[in-house]
């Protein structure tokens, strides 16, 4: 087994492959370790004339609150390890084994579901939403429900406008929502920085997008947009406060889901949504999406440690009840601990 970094051209080889999704590429990589300070590294099993055979991308992060923790990949929906064939990824798996048991060698989570041998555990806390797309966007709608139908004329029929768009003007209109979200929602939002590096390590190398929906020259939704491989992912969605009515989050995953299927894309990619949070999973059902339990594992001896619901429930009702500079200072001083 060898450690490399993100950028060696083995691995910008094996991603290349099928399985490979955006979270495996090393722009994301170095965009998470870069915005929260965490030790970026690929751990592989190479073969005789020095391919990867199998390997997985790890960060390294260090905090006074959650400790020392190996993670594939941090802030990120899941990451399943790239492998060549089955023996490889089972020499990898007892590599991840071997490694756990060592002395001082700190708690590894994987995003993904591992065989459910010891020391490996597993956790189901969310599900995954994918559609399979097509040349032909009409036959992928003929698989949406008819209310996500009827949502998107009525925000056609309202003058509901989409436009796409990669650079900073964009970005800060889609920060300023995303913000506002995530105080109705009562949780921390990312730092600006974060949003900066995606410009800079993502869109810049036409791997993101976002999407605005307007109307009368006023911003009502925005989504964001990761692509790489074979999968679109929609990876954050964003709104105002007002104008919901005219179904604005709708017109713009009809567009991401047409823009799909006319550039050749296999997978549309909800990301993960959390088991208990059934009116967005009913949302994403309605699409034709596909809903599968997502599996982390973590590979340690020591038990998983649960979260704390008093502490969250507190968390949110300060964040919901207070300015939007509440909901961003506490993202800029607690977000990279809980990634």
């Amino acid at each position: 087994m060898v450690q490399l970094d993100p950028s060696d051209r083995r691995w910008k080889a094996i991603i290349s492959s099928p399985q490979a999704c955006v979270f495996h590429h090393p722009a994301w990589i170095t965009l998470l370790a870069e915005c929260y300070r965490f030790q970026p590294f690929i751990y592989a099993l190479t073969g005789a004339d020095d391919t990867i055979c199998a390997g997985l991308p790890l960060l390294q992060m260090s905090s006074f609150l959650t400790g020392k923790r190996w993670v594939c990949l941090p802030f990120t929906d899941y990451c399943p390890p790239l492998y060549l064939d089955q023996y490889s990824l089972e020499s990898l798996i007892l590599e991840l084994v071997d490694l756990s048991q060592r002395d001082n060698n700190p708690y590894l989570e994987v995003r993904w579901a591992l065989p459910a041998v010891t020391p490996i555990q597993s956790q189901t806390q969310y599900v995954q939403h994918t559609i399979e797309l097509a040349q032909d966007f009409e036959s992928v709608v003929r698989s949406f429900h008819r209310t996500q139908r009827q949502n998107v004329k009525t925000a056609e029929k309202n003058g509901v406008q989409i436009s796409r768009g990669a650079n900073l003007e964009t970005m800060r209109e889609f920060y300023r929502l995303h913000c506002l979200t995530r105080r109705r929602q009562g949780v921390p939002v990312q730092p600006w920085r974060f949003f900066e590096l995606l410009l800079e390590k993502l869109f810049q190398k036409d791997l993101g997008f976002i999407l605005l929906a307007e109307k009368a020259g006023q911003c009502l939704a925005a989504g964001l947009f990761l692509q790489w491989g074979a999968t679109l992912t929609y990876k954050y969605a964003a709104s105002s406060d007002t104008g919901q009515d005219l179904r604005p989050n709708h017109l713009i995953t009809s567009t991401a889901i047409q823009w799909g299927c006319e550039n050749g894309f296999r997978w549309f990619d909800f990301g993960r949504t959390e088991l208990g949070n059934e009116g967005l999973r009913t949302f994403k059902t309605r699409w034709g999406a596909e809903e599968k339990p997502l599996v982390y594992s973590i590979v340690s001896n020591r038990p998983v440690q649960p979260s704390s619901p008093k502490l969250e429930a507190l968390m949110h009702r300060i964040i919901k009840n207070s300015p939007v500079w509440v909901c961003r200072a506490s993202g800029a001083l607690l977000y990279r601990h809980f990634g």
